[in-house]
């Protein structure tokens, strides 16, 4: 399955659940940040143009969903989805403690980004006192998100070596 439709089906996915999240417990969706957890692991890979894409396609997703300016997650989601591919490009970030950092540095670069543009248009109330437990919950949910992801992508890899194996038996 092509990068796009796995990051659009998790993007339908990411959406579902924020919006349940705000629906069932409000204070955990404004806690907890989805999105950029999605932009975050799928840029581990390290392909800048996917960090990208995705982080704008995750961002505008985003601000059609909250009450944000629009435009202002998805210029946020795209640094960070740049950022974090490059400079998984430059380490190894298939280390648990690595992999935490990078969420919770994406986290708070986004958050600092967000903020720091609220401040400057003067187009909202930026609420800076959330922003270490945001960074703490997110990690806290990217860590085992990126335990599965990494679960699922090594059985599919296994199930993509047995399917060639049989194929060169015959």
């Amino acid at each position: 399955m092509p990068w796009a439709a796995r990051f659009g089906a998790s993007l339908a996915l990411v959406s579902l659940l924020e919006l349940l999240l705000a629906e069932v417990l409000p204070a955990a969706g404004r806690t907890i940040d989805l999105f950029v957890l999605l932009v975050i692991l799928s840029s581990l890979a390290g392909n800048s143009l996917q960090g990208v894409i995705g982080g704008l396609a995750a961002g505008l997703v985003q601000d059609t969903l909250s009450a944000s300016p629009f435009g202002l997650h998805a210029l946020a989601c795209c640094v960070v989805g740049y950022g974090v591919a490059r400079l998984s490009q430059r380490i190894v970030t298939s280390q648990r403690l690595v992999a935490s950092l990078l969420v919770a540095v994406g986290t708070l670069v986004h958050q600092a980004i967000v903020l720091g543009l609220l401040m400057v248009l003067e187009v909202g109330e930026p609420s800076g006192g959330a922003v270490p437990l945001r960074v703490v919950a997110t990690t806290a949910i990217g860590v085992p998100g990126l335990w599965l992801f990494n679960r699922a992508q090594a059985w599919a890899d296994e199930r993509r070596t047995l399917k060639e194996g049989r194929a060169r038996l015959r």
